[in-house]
């Protein structure tokens, strides 16, 4: 489906293209009517068999990045550890799986990745430069290397520094600590006390290795795939990358259901393991909360790309459910305590930073008299009593709160720019259109940029810059929630400094 400047807005499949397409405009929800709105040109491109449909739809997402769709062109390739094929082979980090080494991985964190890489190359020192027969690599001098860059070992005995290194890699912890007690004991035994301490430092190491492992040992790779969808139609996927056993990552995406031109919770999560193996390695078995549509189609699409078997898991019990609730409860605690109220605010507001330093202004007077503003400041989502300012009125007469919001934002924007005061991640003004346009009047005059909306007392409409229509949010949701709060702190802290003055002017 194309717009009028023949951009590519969404892709799909069908085996009735008859009945899908006509299913767009009979639809009243929010995203479809959004999508059919903007469709001037349908093309379509017959395939043989779903399968083919279902790889050809996931290409035409990489390739056009259609905003009705799950699209991951953000996020990049995970990086792998390549052993090289040379005649001293080496460990090197690779973004792509090719035909001239061994790949381990995936890793989705690169701090995990790199701190394996470093203790396999302290536990069997070998070189990770090209060979160089002049002299030894600076790791040498440091004890992290045999001295194979400089012919130092044989070719036999750096070989077998790197199978321990795979074995390593592959978390085959086990066998190598057994294997390491007895060439420690075989040492001992030949008085060669220099080595039998080389070989318990390493059986240390390793027993401490096998201790962080986070689940049972496996001879193959598994992703934990699980969800939470927020109150403002959010939907937040985490993937924990587990290699043959051991947790070496994990990676987090956020997407609009109602920009998506899916039916459910379902097809969204389908559509995300469709893109993300699309340009990821795709382990023996991905564990899900709960079945996709077209799952089988999906197994079968992944084993024909990987050349291995691939199982979508649904766990009723077990290891493998605890591990779901696991990823579950990660995703929980991240939208818990404040943060929920925060990530959701920057969802609806369409923010580029998460808002942990909301300012609000507020303008409060007795009928026409004795204006005064207030400013109160809201850090991860509670009161920060030390950024709070009072402002009394000087260039406003009568009841003119258009104009007082303009006169609080200039005075607070030049502290701003003096570095009197900290800039806020939002600035959030208690009132509607007229009183945000003031306000970005304001900030424009100055030339500071800052993320700035207004909330209305009557319905408790969300106002953002170049928005036509306000923003309804749900009476339920916990970014409305503090939008209320905030703005009531501003209002109760206007008032109370507005009946100060009134009293010490009456006394």
């Amino acid at each position: 489906m194309k717009d009028a400047d023949g951009g590519v807005i969404y892709v799909g499949k069908a085996k009735n293209l008859r009945k899908r397409v006509s299913s767009y405009w009979r639809a009243r929800d929010y995203k479809t009517t959004a999508l059919v709105a903007e469709i001037a040109d349908i093309e379509t491109i017959v395939t043989d068999t779903e399968e083919e449909a279902l790889v050809l739809e996931a290409q035409l997402i990489q390739t056009h990045h259609p905003k009705y769709n799950i699209d991951l062109q953000s996020p990049g390739r995970y990086a792998f550890i390549k052993l090289t094929r040379e005649e001293y082979p080496r460990f090197v980090i690779a973004r792509k799986v090719t035909k001239d080494g061994t790949f381990f991985g995936p890793y989705p964190s690169a701090a995990a990745r790199n701190q394996l890489l470093r203790s396999a190359n302290a536990l069997f020192q070998f070189c990770s430069i090209k060979r160089n027969k002049k002299r030894p690599c600076f790791r040498y001098s440091l004890g992290q290397c045999a001295g194979a860059c400089a012919g130092l070992v044989s070719k036999e005995e750096h070989a077998q520094s790197i199978k321990s290194a795979i074995r390593f890699l592959r978390g085959e912890y086990s066998s190598l600590i057994k294997e390491t007690e007895h060439l420690m004991k075989d040492a001992a035994g030949r008085e060669q006390y220099e080595q039998a301490k080389i070989y318990r430092d390493r059986l240390l190491a390793l027993r401490k290795r096998e201790e962080q492992k986070l689940s049972q040992p496996k001879r193959y790779d598994q992703d934990i795939v699980n969800y939470v969808v927020s109150n403002v139609r959010c939907i937040t996927i985490q993937l924990f990358h587990f290699n043959r056993g051991i947790i070496s990552g994990r990676k987090e995406f956020t997407f609009d259901l109602d920009v998506l031109a899916v039916k459910d919770d379902r097809e969204a999560l389908r559509d995300f393991l469709l893109q993300y193996y699309t340009s990821h390695a795709i382990p023996s078995e991905i564990v899900i909360p709960e079945p996709v549509p077209d799952s089988m189609l999906l197994e079968r699409h992944f084993r024909a790309r990987s050349g291995h078997g691939v199982s979508l898991v649904i766990p009723q019990r077990g290891i493998k459910r605890k591990l779901l609730e696991m990823v579950k409860k990660n995703l929980l605690s991240k939208l818990g305590e404040g943060g929920g109220q925060l990530y959701e605010l920057q969802r609806a507001l369409r923010l580029i930073e998460l808002p942990r330093v909301i300012d609000c202004v507020d303008i409060s007077h007795l009928s026409g008299t004795e204006t005064v503003g207030s400013l109160v400041q809201f850090i991860n989502g509670q009161p920060a009593k030390s950024g709070y300012r009072k402002f009394k009125i000087k260039t406003v007469k009568g009841n003119n709160d258009v104009a007082s919001i303009h006169e609080v934002v200039m005075r607070f924007g030049k502290r701003l720019q003096g570095g009197m005061e900290k800039k806020p991640d939002l600035l959030m003004i208690d009132g509607g259109k007229g009183q945000l346009n003031s306000a970005l009047r304001a900030l424009s005059a100055l030339h500071l940029d800052i993320p700035t909306t207004g909330l209305a007392k009557r319905l408790e409409e969300v106002y953002i810059p170049g928005v036509k229509d306000p923003i309804i949010l749900p009476p339920k949701s916990t970014a409305l929630q503090l939008l209320r709060a905030v703005r009531d702190e501003a209002h109760r802290f206007a008032i109370t400094f507005q009946r100060k003055r009134r009293s010490n002017m009456t006394n």
